[in-house]
Protein backbone atom coordinates (compact mmCIF):
# COMPACT_ATOMS: atom_id res chain seq x y z
CA UNK A 1 0.00 0.00 0.00
CA UNK A 2 1.49 3.17 -0.89
CA UNK A 3 2.17 5.62 2.05
CA UNK A 4 1.21 9.23 1.89
CA UNK A 5 3.50 11.78 3.85
CA UNK A 6 2.59 15.52 4.58
CA UNK A 7 4.99 18.16 3.71
CA UNK A 8 4.82 21.56 6.05
CA UNK A 9 6.08 24.73 4.86
CA UNK A 10 7.18 27.78 6.36
CA UNK A 11 5.21 29.99 4.21
CA UNK A 12 1.99 30.75 5.06
CA UNK A 13 -0.77 31.19 3.14
CA UNK A 14 -1.10 34.61 3.07
CA UNK A 15 2.61 35.17 2.69
CA UNK A 16 2.08 32.78 -0.64
CA UNK A 17 -0.87 34.87 -1.98
CA UNK A 18 1.35 38.54 -1.35
CA UNK A 19 4.37 36.39 -3.14
CA UNK A 20 1.87 35.58 -6.28
CA UNK A 21 0.06 39.35 -6.10
CA UNK A 22 4.14 40.58 -6.13
CA UNK A 23 4.36 38.46 -9.35
CA UNK A 24 1.56 39.43 -11.21
CA UNK A 25 3.45 43.17 -10.64
CA UNK A 26 6.44 42.09 -11.84
CA UNK A 27 4.73 40.78 -15.23
CA UNK A 28 2.09 43.02 -15.80
CA UNK A 29 1.16 46.50 -16.57
CA UNK A 30 -2.99 46.19 -16.42
CA UNK A 31 -4.49 44.56 -13.72
CA UNK A 32 -8.04 43.93 -12.58
CA UNK A 33 -9.37 42.12 -9.80
CA UNK A 34 -13.20 41.07 -9.95
CA UNK A 35 -15.08 42.22 -7.23
CA UNK A 36 -18.16 40.96 -5.65
CA UNK A 37 -18.67 42.24 -2.51
CA UNK A 38 -17.63 38.87 -1.10
CA UNK A 39 -15.20 37.49 1.85
CA UNK A 40 -13.21 36.10 -1.16
CA UNK A 41 -12.77 38.65 -3.52
CA UNK A 42 -12.75 41.24 -0.53
CA UNK A 43 -9.56 39.61 0.47
CA UNK A 44 -7.82 39.87 -2.97
CA UNK A 45 -8.84 43.16 -3.13
CA UNK A 46 -6.69 44.41 -0.38
CA UNK A 47 -3.66 42.53 -1.47
CA UNK A 48 -3.98 44.16 -4.38
CA UNK A 49 -4.10 47.78 -3.29
CA UNK A 50 -1.78 47.25 -0.97
CA UNK A 51 1.02 46.19 -3.43
CA UNK A 52 -0.15 48.80 -5.75
CA UNK A 53 0.74 51.26 -3.06
CA UNK A 54 3.88 49.78 -2.62
CA UNK A 55 4.90 50.13 -5.60
CA UNK A 56 2.89 53.74 -6.52
CA UNK A 57 0.51 52.18 -9.21
CA UNK A 58 -2.67 51.59 -9.69
CA UNK A 59 -5.09 48.25 -9.69
CA UNK A 60 -8.36 48.18 -11.76
CA UNK A 61 -11.65 46.98 -9.33
CA UNK A 62 -14.28 45.50 -11.90
CA UNK A 63 -17.37 44.79 -11.10
CA UNK A 64 -20.34 43.39 -13.32
CA UNK A 65 -23.66 44.68 -11.60
CA UNK A 66 -26.36 42.25 -11.61
CA UNK A 67 -28.71 44.95 -10.60
CA UNK A 68 -30.90 42.50 -8.63
CA UNK A 69 -28.49 42.45 -5.27
CA UNK A 70 -28.10 42.36 -1.69
CA UNK A 71 -28.05 46.12 -0.95
CA UNK A 72 -25.11 45.29 1.11
CA UNK A 73 -23.53 44.03 -1.69
CA UNK A 74 -23.48 47.36 -3.33
CA UNK A 75 -22.31 48.78 -0.01
CA UNK A 76 -19.31 46.93 0.32
CA UNK A 77 -18.44 47.60 -3.38
CA UNK A 78 -18.65 51.06 -3.00
CA UNK A 79 -16.10 50.46 0.18
CA UNK A 80 -13.53 48.46 -2.00
CA UNK A 81 -14.03 51.74 -4.44
CA UNK A 82 -13.63 54.14 -1.81
CA UNK A 83 -10.56 52.53 -0.20
CA UNK A 84 -8.05 53.93 -1.54
CA UNK A 85 -8.93 56.21 -4.64
CA UNK A 86 -5.46 57.19 -5.42
CA UNK A 87 -4.59 53.11 -6.13
CA UNK A 88 -7.47 52.53 -7.61
CA UNK A 89 -8.82 52.49 -11.16
CA UNK A 90 -13.14 52.23 -10.33
CA UNK A 91 -14.44 49.55 -13.37
CA UNK A 92 -17.71 49.53 -12.03
CA UNK A 93 -19.81 48.79 -15.33
CA UNK A 94 -23.80 48.73 -15.41
CA UNK A 95 -24.74 47.74 -18.98
CA UNK A 96 -27.87 45.42 -19.98
CA UNK A 97 -26.96 41.55 -20.08
CA UNK A 98 -29.57 38.81 -19.01
CA UNK A 99 -29.33 36.84 -16.42
CA UNK A 100 -30.69 33.75 -15.71
CA UNK A 101 -33.69 33.52 -13.07
CA UNK A 102 -35.30 30.73 -12.05
CA UNK A 103 -38.12 32.40 -9.97
CA UNK A 104 -40.52 32.38 -13.54
CA UNK A 105 -40.99 29.98 -16.00
CA UNK A 106 -42.54 32.62 -18.39
CA UNK A 107 -39.31 35.46 -17.26
CA UNK A 108 -36.37 33.03 -16.98
CA UNK A 109 -33.98 35.53 -18.17
CA UNK A 110 -33.81 39.13 -16.15
CA UNK A 111 -32.30 41.84 -18.50
CA UNK A 112 -30.35 43.76 -15.86
CA UNK A 113 -30.46 47.76 -16.45
CA UNK A 114 -33.25 47.17 -19.39
CA UNK A 115 -33.49 50.31 -21.46
CA UNK A 116 -36.87 51.95 -21.02
CA UNK A 117 -37.73 50.89 -17.60
CA UNK A 118 -35.53 52.91 -15.20
CA UNK A 119 -38.80 53.42 -13.15
CA UNK A 120 -38.19 49.62 -12.39
CA UNK A 121 -34.42 49.17 -11.48
CA UNK A 122 -33.75 48.31 -8.19
CA UNK A 123 -31.57 51.48 -8.33
CA UNK A 124 -30.28 54.01 -10.49
CA UNK A 125 -26.84 54.15 -12.46
CA UNK A 126 -24.25 56.13 -10.64
CA UNK A 127 -22.69 58.89 -13.28
CA UNK A 128 -19.28 57.29 -11.84
CA UNK A 129 -19.87 54.21 -13.52
CA UNK A 130 -19.47 52.21 -16.75
CA UNK A 131 -22.58 52.68 -18.16
CA UNK A 132 -22.46 52.00 -21.84
CA UNK A 133 -20.81 48.85 -23.47
CA UNK A 134 -16.71 49.66 -23.75
CA UNK A 135 -16.66 47.60 -27.13
CA UNK A 136 -18.22 47.93 -30.46
CA UNK A 137 -21.09 46.55 -30.70
CA UNK A 138 -20.20 44.73 -34.22
CA UNK A 139 -17.07 43.08 -31.98
CA UNK A 140 -19.27 41.67 -29.38
CA UNK A 141 -18.98 38.13 -28.64
CA UNK A 142 -21.85 36.41 -27.20
CA UNK A 143 -21.10 32.98 -25.16
CA UNK A 144 -21.50 29.79 -27.08
CA UNK A 145 -25.27 29.03 -27.27
CA UNK A 146 -26.96 31.93 -26.38
CA UNK A 147 -28.40 34.93 -29.05
CA UNK A 148 -28.36 37.62 -26.44
CA UNK A 149 -25.75 38.91 -24.18
CA UNK A 150 -25.08 36.94 -20.71
CA UNK A 151 -23.53 37.36 -17.49
CA UNK A 152 -20.09 35.30 -19.09
CA UNK A 153 -20.26 37.57 -22.45
CA UNK A 154 -20.41 40.65 -20.59
CA UNK A 155 -17.19 39.71 -18.63
CA UNK A 156 -15.88 38.02 -22.01
CA UNK A 157 -16.34 41.14 -23.93
CA UNK A 158 -14.84 43.30 -21.19
CA UNK A 159 -11.81 41.05 -21.13
CA UNK A 160 -11.38 41.45 -25.43
CA UNK A 161 -11.14 45.25 -24.77
CA UNK A 162 -7.59 44.17 -23.10
CA UNK A 163 -4.72 42.50 -24.13
CA UNK A 164 -1.82 41.13 -22.21
CA UNK A 165 -3.44 41.90 -19.15
CA UNK A 166 -4.32 40.03 -15.67
CA UNK A 167 -7.18 39.40 -14.24
CA UNK A 168 -7.28 38.46 -10.68
CA UNK A 169 -10.11 36.35 -9.17
CA UNK A 170 -10.91 35.16 -5.57
CA UNK A 171 -11.85 31.57 -6.22
CA UNK A 172 -10.68 29.08 -3.59
CA UNK A 173 -10.09 25.12 -4.29
CA UNK A 174 -11.91 24.16 -1.20
CA UNK A 175 -15.33 25.40 -2.49
CA UNK A 176 -15.69 22.38 -4.97
CA UNK A 177 -13.80 19.67 -6.77
CA UNK A 178 -14.82 21.79 -9.48
CA UNK A 179 -13.43 24.56 -8.47
CA UNK A 180 -10.40 22.54 -7.31
CA UNK A 181 -9.67 21.22 -11.13
CA UNK A 182 -10.82 24.60 -12.61
CA UNK A 183 -7.90 26.18 -10.64
CA UNK A 184 -5.27 23.65 -12.00
CA UNK A 185 -6.05 22.15 -15.19
CA UNK A 186 -4.79 24.51 -17.78
CA UNK A 187 -1.72 26.22 -16.32
CA UNK A 188 0.32 28.92 -17.49
CA UNK A 189 3.94 29.95 -18.17
CA UNK A 190 4.57 33.39 -17.08
CA UNK A 191 8.17 34.91 -17.02
CA UNK A 192 9.82 31.35 -17.58
CA UNK A 193 7.66 29.84 -14.48
CA UNK A 194 4.89 27.52 -14.33
CA UNK A 195 1.77 28.94 -12.64
CA UNK A 196 -0.56 26.45 -11.74
CA UNK A 197 -3.41 29.39 -10.32
CA UNK A 198 -3.25 30.81 -13.65
CA UNK A 199 -5.12 30.08 -16.75
CA UNK A 200 -5.19 31.65 -20.22
CA UNK A 201 -7.65 33.39 -21.79
CA UNK A 202 -7.39 34.87 -25.05
CA UNK A 203 -4.73 37.53 -25.33
CA UNK A 204 -5.02 37.60 -21.09
CA UNK A 205 -4.40 35.64 -18.40
CA UNK A 206 -7.06 34.79 -15.19
CA UNK A 207 -5.21 34.23 -11.73
CA UNK A 208 -5.92 32.89 -8.55
CA UNK A 209 -3.76 33.95 -6.16
CA UNK A 210 -5.82 32.93 -2.93
CA UNK A 211 -6.86 29.29 -4.69
CA UNK A 212 -4.94 27.34 -1.40
CA UNK A 213 -7.06 29.25 1.45
CA UNK A 214 -9.34 27.83 3.34
CA UNK A 215 -12.60 29.40 4.89
CA UNK A 216 -10.79 30.55 7.80
CA UNK A 217 -7.85 31.53 6.66
CA UNK A 218 -10.17 34.33 5.29
CA UNK A 219 -12.08 34.86 8.08
CA UNK A 220 -8.67 35.35 10.02
CA UNK A 221 -7.43 37.68 7.21
CA UNK A 222 -10.41 40.00 7.66
CA UNK A 223 -10.05 40.02 11.50
CA UNK A 224 -5.76 40.69 11.34
CA UNK A 225 -6.29 43.47 8.66
CA UNK A 226 -9.71 45.26 10.19
CA UNK A 227 -11.33 45.21 6.65
CA UNK A 228 -14.84 45.18 6.20
CA UNK A 229 -17.21 42.46 5.11
CA UNK A 230 -21.24 42.52 3.98
CA UNK A 231 -23.29 42.47 7.39
CA UNK A 232 -25.32 39.28 5.25
CA UNK A 233 -22.39 37.06 6.15
CA UNK A 234 -23.87 38.11 10.34
CA UNK A 235 -27.24 36.99 9.17
CA UNK A 236 -26.27 33.88 7.69
CA UNK A 237 -23.95 32.91 10.66
CA UNK A 238 -26.96 33.86 13.22
CA UNK A 239 -29.33 31.79 11.58
CA UNK A 240 -26.72 28.63 10.96
CA UNK A 241 -26.23 28.39 7.62
CA UNK A 242 -23.63 26.04 7.11
CA UNK A 243 -20.22 27.29 5.77
CA UNK A 244 -20.88 25.98 2.10
CA UNK A 245 -23.89 28.38 2.48
CA UNK A 246 -22.22 31.25 3.17
CA UNK A 247 -21.75 33.31 0.64
CA UNK A 248 -23.28 36.33 -1.33
CA UNK A 249 -24.26 35.65 -4.43
CA UNK A 250 -27.34 36.69 -6.95
CA UNK A 251 -30.39 36.54 -5.53
CA UNK A 252 -32.71 34.51 -8.06
CA UNK A 253 -30.62 31.67 -9.88
CA UNK A 254 -31.18 28.21 -9.14
CA UNK A 255 -28.85 27.88 -6.31
CA UNK A 256 -30.23 30.78 -4.33
CA UNK A 257 -33.91 29.82 -3.21
CA UNK A 258 -32.50 29.78 0.56
CA UNK A 259 -31.25 33.31 0.45
CA UNK A 260 -34.82 34.32 -1.33
CA UNK A 261 -36.71 33.21 1.78
CA UNK A 262 -34.49 34.79 4.44
CA UNK A 263 -34.39 38.15 2.27
CA UNK A 264 -37.45 39.86 4.24
CA UNK A 265 -35.76 39.24 7.46
CA UNK A 266 -32.34 40.11 6.08
CA UNK A 267 -32.81 43.08 3.79
CA UNK A 268 -36.60 43.95 3.63
CA UNK A 269 -36.47 46.56 0.98
CA UNK A 270 -34.59 44.98 -0.96
CA UNK A 271 -37.24 41.98 -1.22
CA UNK A 272 -39.69 44.41 -1.65
CA UNK A 273 -37.71 46.36 -4.65
CA UNK A 274 -37.03 42.06 -5.98
CA UNK A 275 -40.84 41.65 -6.02
CA UNK A 276 -41.64 44.20 -8.28
CA UNK A 277 -39.06 43.97 -10.39
CA UNK A 278 -38.93 40.16 -11.26
CA UNK A 279 -41.94 37.58 -11.42
CA UNK A 280 -42.39 34.62 -8.88
CA UNK A 281 -40.06 36.10 -6.31
CA UNK A 282 -42.96 35.96 -3.59
CA UNK A 283 -43.69 32.02 -4.66
CA UNK A 284 -40.24 31.28 -4.72
CA UNK A 285 -39.55 32.92 -0.97
CA UNK A 286 -42.53 31.23 0.49
CA UNK A 287 -41.72 27.83 -1.02
CA UNK A 288 -38.04 28.11 -1.37
CA UNK A 289 -37.29 25.51 1.58
CA UNK A 290 -39.91 22.90 0.62
CA UNK A 291 -37.95 20.03 -0.16
CA UNK A 292 -40.30 18.36 -1.75
CA UNK A 293 -41.29 21.28 -4.21
CA UNK A 294 -37.56 22.58 -5.27
CA UNK A 295 -34.64 20.31 -3.95
CA UNK A 296 -36.91 16.58 -5.40
CA UNK A 297 -35.35 14.71 -2.42
CA UNK A 298 -38.88 13.06 -1.43
CA UNK A 299 -41.17 11.25 -4.49
CA UNK A 300 -44.46 12.40 -4.78
CA UNK A 301 -46.83 9.48 -3.45
CA UNK A 302 -48.66 8.97 -6.57
CA UNK A 303 -45.31 8.08 -8.69
CA UNK A 304 -43.58 4.88 -8.13
CA UNK A 305 -40.66 5.69 -9.67
CA UNK A 306 -38.31 8.81 -10.11
CA UNK A 307 -38.29 8.07 -13.94
CA UNK A 308 -42.20 7.74 -14.14
CA UNK A 309 -41.99 11.12 -12.45
CA UNK A 310 -39.33 13.17 -14.85
CA UNK A 311 -41.40 11.43 -17.40
CA UNK A 312 -44.77 13.15 -16.08
CA UNK A 313 -42.83 16.43 -15.76
CA UNK A 314 -41.10 15.96 -19.35
CA UNK A 315 -44.42 15.63 -20.67
CA UNK A 316 -46.27 18.56 -18.61
CA UNK A 317 -43.80 21.10 -19.20
CA UNK A 318 -44.76 24.64 -19.79
CA UNK A 319 -42.40 25.57 -22.49
CA UNK A 320 -42.94 23.41 -25.47
CA UNK A 321 -39.89 25.54 -27.55
CA UNK A 322 -37.41 24.53 -24.10
CA UNK A 323 -38.14 20.92 -23.99
CA UNK A 324 -36.02 19.36 -26.87
CA UNK A 325 -33.21 21.00 -24.44
CA UNK A 326 -33.79 18.20 -21.76
CA UNK A 327 -34.70 15.97 -23.71
CA UNK A 328 -31.36 16.01 -25.51
CA UNK A 329 -29.74 16.75 -22.24
CA UNK A 330 -31.66 13.50 -21.01
CA UNK A 331 -30.64 11.20 -23.59
CA UNK A 332 -26.95 11.25 -23.05
CA UNK A 333 -27.79 10.36 -19.13
CA UNK A 334 -27.78 6.63 -17.65
CA UNK A 335 -30.83 5.35 -17.08
CA UNK A 336 -31.67 4.87 -13.69
CA UNK A 337 -33.23 6.41 -10.24
CA UNK A 338 -30.03 8.20 -8.84
CA UNK A 339 -29.59 9.82 -12.68
CA UNK A 340 -33.78 10.47 -12.80
CA UNK A 341 -34.19 12.10 -9.54
CA UNK A 342 -31.49 15.12 -10.19
CA UNK A 343 -33.57 15.27 -14.07
CA UNK A 344 -36.52 15.93 -12.05
CA UNK A 345 -34.82 18.46 -9.74
CA UNK A 346 -33.31 20.57 -12.94
CA UNK A 347 -37.13 20.52 -14.37
CA UNK A 348 -38.97 21.56 -11.26
CA UNK A 349 -35.77 24.43 -11.26
CA UNK A 350 -36.42 25.24 -15.39
CA UNK A 351 -32.76 24.70 -15.14
CA UNK A 352 -32.29 24.50 -19.10
CA UNK A 353 -28.70 26.00 -18.99
CA UNK A 354 -27.83 22.89 -17.23
CA UNK A 355 -26.81 25.16 -14.11
CA UNK A 356 -27.00 22.36 -11.71
CA UNK A 357 -25.26 19.67 -12.80
CA UNK A 358 -26.50 16.56 -13.24
CA UNK A 359 -23.93 13.20 -11.21
CA UNK A 360 -24.60 10.88 -14.03
CA UNK A 361 -23.60 7.73 -13.01
CA UNK A 362 -24.84 4.11 -11.50
CA UNK A 363 -26.76 4.61 -8.86
CA UNK A 364 -24.87 4.21 -5.72
CA UNK A 365 -28.32 2.23 -4.03
CA UNK A 366 -27.86 -0.29 -6.52
CA UNK A 367 -24.11 -1.07 -6.55
CA UNK A 368 -24.95 -1.31 -2.29
CA UNK A 369 -27.53 -3.72 -2.85
CA UNK A 370 -25.28 -6.06 -5.18
CA UNK A 371 -22.42 -5.49 -3.24
CA UNK A 372 -24.10 -7.12 0.02
CA UNK A 373 -26.07 -9.56 -1.95
CA UNK A 374 -22.63 -10.66 -2.83
CA UNK A 375 -20.82 -10.75 0.34
CA UNK A 376 -24.12 -12.42 1.77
Amino acid sequence: MQKYTHKYLEETVVDAARRRVAFVFDHFETIHVSISGGKDSSVLAHLAILEAQKRGRKVGLFFLDEEAMYQSTIEMVEYWMAFAPESINRLWMQIPFSLTSATSYQDSQLLCWEPGKRKEWMRQKSENNIRQKPWAEADEKLTSGYKWLDFYGAITNYERCYKGAAFLLGERAQESPNRRYSVTKHPVTIGGQKIFWGTPRGDNFTLKPIYDWQFSDVWKYHHDNGIKHSRIYDYQFLKGYNINEVRISSLIHERSFKSLCDLPEFEPKTFEKLCKRIKGVSFVQETGKAAKLFRASKLPKNFTSWIAYRDFLLETYPLPDRRPIFEKRFSKHLSNEYVARQQCRQLICNDYENNLPIDNKPDPRQELIRYYEEQL
